[in-house]
């Protein structure tokens, strides 16, 4: 954007301000003719202000979209994993550079005591139809 487009949007704003403090301001023919030129250059200049604005609402709303469907990814394969783990501890990892769930399943009965030592089972996936 031009310095000139700048300026005479400072120009017509400070001139709005001046009206709304000195109402007489408003009846003078040089005010008229001062807010009759900046104007066009105040309404680029607003418009640009405007679009930046909405590009980084658009921008965050991406973002905050991504960040949703990551957790109900996430939530939905939890769901998954409880169904086919009943008695594992599961854990939704939204987070992950894919998003996965953590399978935490016990040593079993039977285990020797190294493999009771070790925890048991302990998985990290983003597919379940797979062992």
């Amino acid at each position: 954007m031009s310095n000139e487009t700048i300026i005479n949007a400072l120009c017509y704003e400070l001139m709005l301000f001046a009206i709304r403090k000195w109402q007489t301001l408003a009846l003078l023919p040089w005010t008229k003719l001062l807010l009759a030129h900046c104007k066009p250059f105040w309404a680029k200049w607003k418009t640009q202000q405007t679009l930046q604005a909405v590009d980084e609402q658009a921008i965050k709303l991406i973002e905050q979209w991504e960040k949703d469907e990551r957790q109900h990814h996430a939530q939905d394969l939890a769901k998954a994993a409880e169904k086919l783990f009943p008695d594992a501890t599961i854990i939704p990892m939204p987070d992950a550079i894919v998003p996965s769930v953590m399978i935490i399943r016990e040593a079993p009965e039977g285990a020797s005591e190294g493999v009771k030592a070790l925890g048991g089972e302990l998985r990290i996936t983003y597919q379940l139809g797979q062992s």
